[in-house]
């Protein structure tokens, strides 16, 4: 039976009598439909369809048609029991869809088959069951699909009229009534999958409908809003990907609906997103493990398919269809500019709706954006995406435009931050990865393929030798034919050509014919300014050969449909813009579409993988624009770093932070190294610790990057921020152990050495920290290898020693390394889970170890360097010394060691020998001998030899060495050395006779002798006092010295003998401190302290003291070990209490209690280094609790304001500690600080050796700091900073027997308007409480004010009157003014005289009406800086917390109270002038001044009518000023409105007594 007979068959069992009407009169099985179906599509795929005759085709159309109608509305799943015949009546329908869209689909099908009515039945039975499958794949989608459940009709009212009357009608309807119930539950039923099956086919079909049959408009707008429809539900992957080439297909054959898929699209996108269904379900072809969004690739899709391949290359074609094709040489462009304006339609909706989004869909609007960059990213460089880099090149130019980093919206320029960060980040990781790869085929792109001579034999995939058996006919490379892919077919290959000389032959015989067809175009054009044509193999170029390995491959590998010819156009369209010779050669751009087709040769034998197609798509990809675009988004997110928001800094930097970590070498670009260390010193600590960080991250891997950095970093260390100088710590770190040959290792130690004392705890405990790891950590097989000397030090401990040394060569002092070994001997720093562990124990012993091992290399190293060095004016071995003495500092026991206890002192002890005289020399002796000094207690029995030797030369020294620092050593080590000995004090006992002596006959033309003679006595007596004679003779020589003492200091007139007398005493008294409590010698060390001494003598007399101290605390923890505490020690008969604290016999804390006041005195001093040695005793005092805390606060915060930097930064060091020790105390001496550090203030200003001229104008530049850094300390607490500010502004509100100076008041008012406010709470409790005092005060003040210029005027009046009367006439109408005032023509002048008592009178209200302008100035200026309206002011209350979070800003304008005159008047004039100007500013109060500028010349203001409210300020009803702090929580902080009238009696007590009195 052929084809025409089976049709015939079907049509004649599908049409019945009329008269067999029924239910069942219209019925065909299953299986015939099917086969029907079956036969069709072999018609179908023989193309001689169009040859059936029209007659059968159009009657099979129309019983189909009829089948297509019985389904309409009916849906797979019936009801709760599935009945059969709907499941077959809707499968029938579907094969009847199918077998219809085949026929028609076929091209060369006659016209009269495609009648509308019978299209549009296809497209609503197939749009209805598409619906039916939606509902059931998702309940979601059901409940809005069908929400009614009582079987409603959910099909349109004008459907139901084109439904006729026939059973089959009937039927649908009756069926239609009762299938509206859907199941509960969301599994698919294999029926509904079977569906979605042929409803894939159906849309197939459809889509190749599309290009036979023009639809009309409402067709298409149906067809497409279902197939959009489908991208909401779940679980239809398979039907979603064949709506999104159905849309394509609609996009690129129906244009002027270009713009309604496009918005169609922006709003399925917002659609998914606020369903939450924003999944990546679209799997990328042959991409393991990589999906996208379905609305991606429908985007990238619709892009590539807006580039519309023409027409005549849609089919097959060769040669002669590519000439005949009547193309214009601007096309390609064109196509090119129509998938850019979609991209700029897409993007430009998609960041508008975020700039104009609702804060609470911004959030949402950035995860659709990331998303989508997320997805283009991962489609990025894949070849059947090539729309991916334009699509993103358009986001890129708008984000560097106003739609994002020239943006006004600072969310919208972060985000635009974010999304380039990104995108730039990829676009280096590609780059990078291209430029490292040798892949044979791109290096022929970059040139660097190489001579076939020298890779003869070799594979050029894998440059292996052994094995090759393929060789390229043309160019002689060699393969591997499993590197080929090719498996055994070696043997099957003849005259083989690689890819590269493949493709380059089909482009040469392209260009071949190009030229053969276009020798007349030649010949019309001017030989000069043709461009040249390609001619053979050689003129085309490796970039062309890769495009066409590209083409070839997706023409081989690539899929059938239209998708695989519209990439492959979109591609040429791509590499057509950025050839510049492309207007002359359309052909052959257009012949490369089909090349394969062309020529008939597609090179079968040639495999190209995945990955070689991946690489070769990477490869083209750094040449289009887009990443050509790189530089530019560098440069601009480099220059979003100096942007004014620390926000969009920190953003850019996390931006430039990714690009970096895809290629850590861009920090080596001038440009980014340039824009990163200027982000070093960014205001924000968050920016500059972020900056850091991206440079720290790759130290390790680059230390080339580390080597540009390390300058600006070093300077990091010193940073205010805690994060700050913690990071640059560990970059630094991490530098020296990455590179063991850096050669600023030495800076790079001292630089972190630096910071061991830093005020934040954990600074100190990460240098200490590093230090272990750099010298003392114990590292693996260190002991393998020995120095080569014959030592039996380690190498590795050697090197550590060298550089410990080379680090001391440039400190100034070893006592940051002494800091660094006495923490690491005891790990202090290590965390307590090592401690837990044992861990600690084990480390203890290994660092004991290793210091040991040091000390002993340090050992060797002084002999070798002083052997080797003949000259003795240059000391080689200081260094080695000073290191040894750093360690011997720590721990003596480290220079004893238990196999030769006395190895250390014998070796050293020859170095006191030397006759050199220097301060090298001196620093050597010092170190040496202490050494001796520590280490000789340590020895059981010293050689007597040993003992007599350094007798001697310590005793020479203490008589002839001109440095007393040595001498001082000298004297120390002598006792001790006598103590050991057992000789008792003869020795101390002669040098004592000897200079006092020396003392008791002076000869003052020899002072130095003298001055030698005193500091010696005194050491002497200090550390020998109990070598001599036990008794009453041992303290005879104190008691005579101590006289001796008193005259050089009472009676000498030369104040260097004076201040080597004083220093002598002090080193007594440190022996023997029971003298300081003597009448005699308290006197003298007051004078020494007095304001009026000589500076020198008041710093050696804090000397003193300091050390005493310091002597006083290093010997309290060997009391407390051996002797029982007592309370009370008793001296002279007295008890003196031992200061709380101090917890051993001495008497430290009642001297120091005897001293403290004038510590405290000088701790203000006008010399900068009495200042500093003061200070240092409060340190220790504090440290040791000898006296209560809060006596010294208010010294404390005037120190804050010290112009020294190193006394304010230990004051606010002291500070901090007390605050969290002492709150109480802390915030109770507040207002006595702000006192004492004015009295500091005036007394600093008026030292002109330490005030610049610059901080004489602007003298509280310099307070400003401290005051800041005290508000600090307790503006977290909201009670605190309250009563801060309330008890300055209290000075204000002075009485009668207590008025503060008014230069003061100018310098709270000063202080007040320079506090760091950060929250709005801050300033509205100010002007809260000024508003309080202005309520209690101003309007008595005014009355009292107005008073006295009413008798003023009586006065003026009465004089003017007495003289015009005797002049002229005069009327009545003067006195007019004030009709109250009775003028008394005989009263007597001098009845308004002014008395004394009313002239102190007077200036008492001035003085208080001064104070209230500086407030009321003070009130507007914060109330214009912080833009505080009086609607603001007004709502305050103290019984509303503040809003956590709330921030203000700060206008920078400056405060300025230098037209307020302070001074009191002492005048008439000068009263009615204060009293003007008063009621001026009260009048100005009522102006809202939040409204005016900084720019704006202000005029007097009106004041405004009483009814809208005349002032913020009403007066008191009684005139309490008690100012107690409880009454602030009663006042509301309402509006208020001051009376100034002054008419109540009770206004206040000054009042009633002046108008008694007049």
């Amino acid at each position: 039976m052929n084809f025409c007979e089976m049709v015939e068959d079907f049509c004649g069992k599908a049409e019945v009598p009329d008269d067999l009407e029924g239910s069942d009169g219209f019925s065909l099985p299953l299986a015939d439909i099917k086969a029907l179906v079956n036969e069709i599509t072999l018609v179908h795929s023989k193309k001689f369809l169009h040859s059936i005759p029209l007659d059968t085709l159009t009657r099979l159309i129309n019983v189909l048609d009829r089948l297509i109608q019985c389904a309409q509305g009916v849906s797979i799943e019936g009801n709760e029991n599935p009945d059969l015949d709907c499941e077959t009546v809707v499968l029938c329908a579907l094969e009847s869809t199918h077998a219809a869209l085949a026929i028609m689909s076929h091209h060369d099908m006659p016209k009269q088959l495609y009648r509308e009515e019978i299209i549009e039945h296809i497209l609503d039975f197939s749009r209805h069951q598409i619906m039916e499958c939606m509902a059931a794949c998702s309940p979601s989608y059901r409940n809005l699909y069908k929400p009614s459940e009582n079987g409603a009709n959910d099909v349109d009212e004008d459907e139901e009229d084109d439904i006729d009357n026939s059973s089959a009608g009937k039927r649908r309807r009756n069926t239609r009534s009762v299938n509206t119930r859907k199941p509960a539950g969301n599994k698919v039923s294999v029926a509904v999958y079977s569906v979605v099956q042929k409803l894939c086919l159906i849309l197939g079909f459809l889509k190749e409908l599309l290009s036979v049959v023009r639809l009309s408009d409402s067709c298409i707008l149906q067809l497409v809003k279902t197939s959009f429809s489908t991208f909401l539900v779940d679980n239809i992957q398979i039907l979603q990907l064949k709506s999104i080439d159905l849309i394509c297909g609609v996009f690129a054959s129906y244009t002027q609906h270009k713009s309604f898929l496009i918005d169609e699209t922006i709003q399925l996108l917002r659609k998914l997103q606020f369903s939450k269904r924003a999944l990546r379900t679209y799997h990328l072809a042959d991409e393991e493990q990589k999906q996208i969004q379905m609305i991606t690739a429908l985007f990238v899709q619709l892009v590539q398919f807006s580039a519309n391949v023409p027409d005549s290359l849609k089919t097959t074609v060769n040669w002669n269809t590519i000439l005949d094709a009547s193309i214009d040489a601007s096309y390609p462009m064109n196509c090119h500019e129509a998938a850019t304006e979609v991209c700029c339609i897409f993007w430009t909706s998609v960041l508008q709706r975020f700039t104009t989004a609702k804060t609470q869909d911004v959030t949402e609007s950035k995860v659709i954006l990331e998303n989508l960059v997320m997805d283009l990213l991962m489609t990025l460089n894949l070849p059947e995406y090539p729309a991916s880099a334009p699509i993103l090149e358009v986001l890129c130019v708008l984000l560097l435009q106003n739609a994002g980093l020239k943006s006004k919206d600072t969310s919208a320029r972060c985000l635009a931050i974010e999304l380039l960060g990104t995108i730039a980040s990829r676009l280096k990781r590609d780059s990078l990865i291209c430029s490292r790869d040798k892949f044979w085929i791109l290096q022929e792109l970059v040139g660097a393929g190489g001579n076939s001579d020298d890779l003869k034999d070799t594979c050029s995939v894998c440059l292996g030798v052994r094995g090759v058996n393929i060789v390229c006919h043309v160019c002689g490379r060699c393969f591997h034919s499993d590197c080929l892919g090719l498996g055994g077919q070696e043997n099957l290959v003849r005259d083989w050509s690689c890819h590269l000389c493949f493709c380059k032959k089909q482009l040469s015989v392209l260009e071949s014919y190009y030229k053969i067809d276009n020798k007349d175009y030649v010949k019309r054009k001017n030989a000069g300014s043709t461009s040249k044509r390609p001619g053979n193999s050689d003129s085309v170029t490796s970039l062309e050969v890769l495009q066409q390995i590209l083409l070839n491959y997706l023409q081989e590998a690539g899929s059938r449909d239209d998708g695989n010819l519209f990439t492959r156009w979109f591609y040429l369209c791509l590499w057509y813009k950025d050839d510049p010779q492309s207007h002359d050669k359309i052909i052959y751009y257009l012949a490369r579409l089909k090349s394969n087709e062309i020529l008939r040769d597609s090179g079968g034998s040639l495999v190209l993988s995945r990955d070689w197609v991946k690489k070769i798509c990477l490869a083209l990809g750094q040449k289009n624009s887009f990443s050509r675009g790189f530089d530019k988004i560098l440069s601009l997110l480099l220059a979003s770093l100096r942007e004014n928001s620390p926000i969009i800094r920190a953003k850019a930097l996390r931006a430039v932070s990714g690009i970096v970590e895809a290629d850590p070498e861009v920090l080596c670009d001038r440009r980014v190294q340039c824009a990163v260390e200027g982000r070093f010193c960014d205001s924000a600590i968050s920016v500059r610790e972020a900056a850091l960080e991206l440079v720290g991250r790759h130290i390790a891997s680059h230390p080339d990057v580390g080597l540009k950095y390390f300058e600006k970093v070093a300077e990091r260390i010193k940073d205010t921020g805690v994060s700050v100088r913690k990071r640059a710590i560990k970059i630094i770190r991490d530098l020296c152990t990455s590179n063991t040959n850096f050669l600023e290792s030495t800076r790079a130690f001292i630089e972190i050495i630096s910071r061991v004392n830093d005020e934040e705890s954990s600074v100190q405990d990460l240098v200490c920290k590093t230090f272990y790891e750099f010298w003392f950590e114990e590292p693996t097989g260190s002991h393998k290898h020995y120095v080569a000397d014959g030592s039996s030090v380690p190498m590795e401990v050697a090197n550590k020693t060298e550089q410990i040394v080379n680090m001391l060569r440039k400190m100034p002092n070893h006592q940051p390394l002494v800091t660094i070994i006495k923490r690491n001997l005891s790990l202090d720093f290590l965390p307590q889970s090592a401690k837990a562990t044992g861990m600690n124990a084990i480390s203890l012993a290994s660092v004991r170890k290793r210091c040991e091992l040091i000390c002993k290399r340090l050992l060797e190293r002084i002999l070798q360097v002083e052997e080797g060095h003949s000259d003795e004016e240059e000391i080689h071995a200081l260094p080695y010394v000073l290191a040894l003495h750093a360690f011997c500092v720590v721990d003596p026991m480290l220079c004893a060691p238990a196999t030769d206890p006395s190895q250390f002192v014998v070796t050293l002890q020859p170095y006191l020998k030397n006759q050199v005289d220097n301060k090298s020399t001196a620093q050597l002796l010092e170190s040496i001998i202490f050494i001796i000094d520590s280490v000789l207690p340590l020895l059981r029995k010293p050689p007597q030899s040993l003992i007599a030797e350094l007798e001697q030369d310590l005793k020479h020294m203490i008589v002839r060495h001109s440095f007393l620092t040595v001498v001082h050593a000298c004297i120390r080590c002598l006792c001790s050395l006598s103590k050991i000995a057992g000789k008792g004090g003869y020795l101390v006992e002669y040098l004592v006779q000897i200079f006092f002596k020396h003392l008791l006959t002076p000869n003052f033309d020899n002072k130095q002798l003298l001055g030698r003679s005193l500091f010696c006595l005194g050491l002497l007596l200090r550390y020998g006092y109990e070598l001599m004679s036990t008794g009453d003779s041992q303290h005879l020589p104190i008691v005579k010295s101590l006289s001796l003492l008193k005259k050089y200091l009472l009676v000498e007139d030369d104040f260097g003998l004076k201040v080597r007398a004083l220093q002598a005493l002090g080193y007594i008294l440190i022996a023997k401190p029971e003298y300081m409590l003597e009448k005699d010698i308290l006197k003298l060390l007051e004078a020494a302290l007095s304001s009026h001494s000589d500076h020198r003598l008041k710093m050696q007399a804090l000397q003193n003291l300091h050390e005493y101290l310091l002597d006083a605390e290093s010997q309290l923890g060997t009391d407390n070990t051996n002797k029982a505490p007592a309370q009370y020690v008793e001296e002279n008969g007295n008890k003196v209490p031992v200061a709380a604290g101090a917890g051993d016999t001495n008497i430290c804390g009642g001297i120091i209690q005897l001293y403290w006041n004038h510590i405290l005195e000088r701790c203000l001093d006008a010399n900068d280094q009495v200042r500093q040695f003061a200070l240092k005793i409060a340190e220790i005092v504090l440290r040791q609790g000898l006296v209560h805390p809060i006596t010294c606060v208010p010294h404390l915060i005037a120190l804050e304001t010290d112009p020294l930097e190193v006394n304010s930064k230990l004051a606010h060091h002291l500070l901090m500690n007390m605050n969290e020790k002492y709150p109480a105390f802390f915030e109770s001496r507040l207002g006595d600080g702000l006192q004492m550090s004015f009295r500091f203030f005036e007394s600093i200003l008026s030292n002109h050796d330490m005030v610049s001229g610059n901080m004489k104008g602007n003298a509280i530049a310099f307070v400003r700091p401290g005051v800041s850094r005290i508000y600090r300390l307790i503006r977290s607490n909201r009670v605190s900073r309250n009563k801060f500010m309330h008890s300055i502004v209290r000075k204000f509100e002075s009485d009668n027997w207590n008025h503060s100076s008014l230069s003061f008041l100018v310098y709270c008012t000063e202080v007040l308007a320079s506090l760091p406010f950060t929250c709005p709470d801050e300033p509205l409790y100010l002007i809260y409480d000024i508003n309080r005092v202005i309520q209690l005060r101003a309007g008595a003040l005014e009355a009292n004010m107005k008073l006295w210029s009413s008798c003023f005027q009586q006065r003026d009046l009465m004089s003017t009157s007495n003289d015009s009367f005797r002049a002229m006439p005069v009327s009545g109408a003067h006195y007019s003014s004030d009709q109250n005032m009775t003028v008394t023509p005989q009263m007597p002048e001098k009845t308004c005289s002014i008395s004394e008592e009313d002239t102190k009178k007077i200036q008492a209200d001035c003085h208080d009406a001064i104070a209230m302008q500086l407030l009321l100035k003070l009130k507007r200026y914060l109330k214009i800086v912080y833009g505080l309206n009086d609607a603001r002011c007004q709502a305050f209350s103290l019984k509303e917390q503040p809003k956590p979070g709330e921030t203000i800003s700060k206008q920078n304008i400056p405060f300025n109270v230098s037209d307020t005159s302070i001074s009191l008047p002492t005048s008439y004039q000068d009263m009615v002038q204060k009293y003007q100007e008063f009621k001026t500013l009260l009048r100005e109060d009522s102006i809202d001044y939040v409204t005016y500028t900084s720019t704006v010349k202000r005029k007097r203001p009106t004041p405004r009518n009483s009814r809208s409210g005349r002032s913020a300020i009403d007066r008191g009803d009684d005139g309490d000023d008690d100012g107690d702090d409880y009454y602030d929580e009663d006042w509301t902080g309402g509006p208020r409105r001051l009376d100034f009238s002054g008419q109540r009696s009770n206004g206040g007590g000054r009042m009633t007594r002046q108008r008694m009195h007049m």
